[in-house]
């Protein structure tokens, strides 16, 4: 070789080198940049959830019925007959209820305060376990820090996600839930190799749907992955199951005179609204950075399952593949339950646990950036820099500060202590769709707004016998959230038991942001 083109050869060696090494801090500014922003994130859900823990009231529009719910519960007559009034449904089954009674009575704290730090602590072992999970996908050839990454970025965009700040400390089923079907899950992956885990794994998804009865996405995603990869592991997780869970069925069945089922099925279907899409669609625009990342994801981990002949075979030798593939399943089952949503009444608490699967594929399409940034320099392509550096950390910004939602519920708190004043002064029972504030004011939680309206429009509940309790002034006033004619208010009460409360009680006086109805 000459040495003119020697000279050429290494010109372009060190073109290509610094282009690389400009890639390569390019990759780790965007990294260092996010993680940064996701601990603000982190700190700022911090402030959030230590504020929520020993706040007195309500947070959530469930929460007092959860626990009035536990009280019943705990008392032994829970999942009873529904009358005109009282009517008190229990729209889930009762692990939640118990473990928050557990609490409360070990430590000796406050049932309301006990119950969100059970949600909590889920939340806590929920970024674990996505940590987890998302580290078991990840290919067995890639090195340790980038698995550590993966996981680091998984469990910290969790913490980045709205509806899991809002949800992570309020007294409702959904984190301790989320947090036994994640647990289940991980078991089930592991058990391909190991398939004594497959016990843990059984009793976490029985304890997750005794939790919330809509928990099949993490066992039927484990038992279909399962089927491809060891279809006798599969099975025997589906019979394990079967067996506990039609156990506990029975006896629960049997110990409320069947009451169980009626109310948590029968009683708890509600109607499809589809004019409330347009909150929908916010919730899904805030997240937008973290469910392209996941698609990203879950197309490149889609495209590394099918590669090559013989898939099964392939998926089944390789454990991290064999997460894969039950991660992609679960994933998918939980974009399709997505359409729950459209439900009257419900909220972006639907969200959480399709949000541990997007997390967790977000943080997999970031494997080529840990990659060149840690690993080994390589060009990352220009829109893949621009979404890294701009979309996810303008995605992690978008968790709205915890000064303002602090702000907001502590102005409230002066005029809540006057109204638990008033409902405990009053000599016969009052209804109010802050629930929690009759449970402080030492009152039982005796009827329920929501539901009521929904057993009303499927004929299982007698409205007319209420309206006519409401027209012969036999309780003493109502609180509401708004008035009649705005939605939230004509979703609660029917025209029926509207116009019993605006002739009955027509004078209305609003209080911390709640609407009282008197006489």
């Amino acid at each position: 070789m000459s040495v003119q083109a020697s000279r050429q050869t290494d010109d372009a060696g060190g073109a290509a080198g610094a282009g690389l090494t400009v890639g390569r801090w390019t990759a780790r500014f965007a990294i260092g940049l996010l993680l940064l922003l996701l601990l603000i994130d982190l700190t700022n859900a911090a402030h959030v959830v230590a504020f929520a823990v020993g706040y007195p009231y309500e947070l959530d529009y469930g929460e007092g019925i959860v626990w009035q719910q536990m009280i019943n519960i705990v008392a032994g007559h829970g999942y009873a007959a529904i009358g005109i009034f009282p009517a008190i449904v229990y729209h889930y089954p009762p692990i939640f209820h118990l473990a928050s009674a557990g609490l409360a009575a070990l430590a000796g704290i406050d049932p309301l305060a006990a119950g969100r730090l059970v949600s909590l602590t889920s939340t806590i072992v929920m970024m674990g376990l996505v940590a987890m999970l998302a580290a078991c996908a990840v290919p067995s050839d890639d090195t340790r820090i980038v698995r550590v990454g993966v996981a680091l970025l998984a469990g910290l965009m969790l913490a980045g996600c709205y509806p899991v700040v809002k949800w992570a400390a309020v007294m409702r089923v959904d984190m301790l839930q989320n947090a036994l079907s994640l647990a289940g899950m991980l078991c089930a992956i592991r058990a391909a190799g190991r398939p004594r885990l497959i016990v843990p794994a059984a009793i976490a998804f029985v304890l997750a749907i005794y939790t919330k009865q809509t928990a099949v996405a993490a066992p039927a995603a484990a038992f279909v992955g399962l089927l491809v990869v060891r279809p006798r592991v599969a099975l025997a997780l589906a019979a394990l199951c079967v067996a506990l869970g039609a156990t506990a069925l029975g006896w629960l069945q049997w110990t409320t005179a069947g009451g169980f089922l009626r109310h948590t099925f029968l009683y708890n279907i509600n109607r499809f609204d589809l004019s409330d899409w347009r909150p929908i669609a916010f919730q899904f625009g805030l997240l937008t950075g973290f469910i392209l990342a996941a698609a990203i994801g879950a197309w490149a981990t889609a495209r590394r399952l099918l590669a090559g002949p013989g898939p099964g075979a392939r998926i089944a030798a390789d454990p991290t593949q064999t997460a894969a593939l039950i991660l992609l399943i679960f994933l998918v089952i939980k974009t399709a339950m997505l359409t729950a949503m459209l439900k009257s009444g419900s909220s972006n608490n639907y969200m959480i646990e399709w949000l541990c699967g997007v997390v967790i594929f977000a943080s997999l399409a970031l494997r080529p950036v840990l990659k060149s940034a840690f690993v080994h320099s390589q060009r990352l392509p220009v829109l893949t820099t621009l979404f890294l550096t701009i979309g996810l950390p303008l995605q992690a910004w978008a968790v709205p500060s915890a000064a303002a939602r602090i702000a907001l519920a502590r102005s409230r708190e002066a005029g809540l202590a006057q109204l638990v004043a008033q409902v405990r002064a009053s000599p016969e029972h009052v209804v109010s769709d802050d629930m929690v504030l009759l449970l402080r004011a030492g009152k039982p939680v005796l009827w329920e707004p929501a539901i009521e309206a929904e057993l009303a429009h499927r004929g299982l509940y007698d409205e007319r016998g209420f309206a006519g309790l409401v027209r012969q002034h036999r309780l003493g006033f109502f609180i509401t959230r708004g008035v009649r004619g705005e939605a939230l208010y004509d979703s609660r009460y029917d025209p029926l038991v509207a116009d019993a409360i605006e002739n009955a009680y027509p004078h209305m006086q609003e209080i911390a942001g709640l609407t009282v109805h008197r006489q």
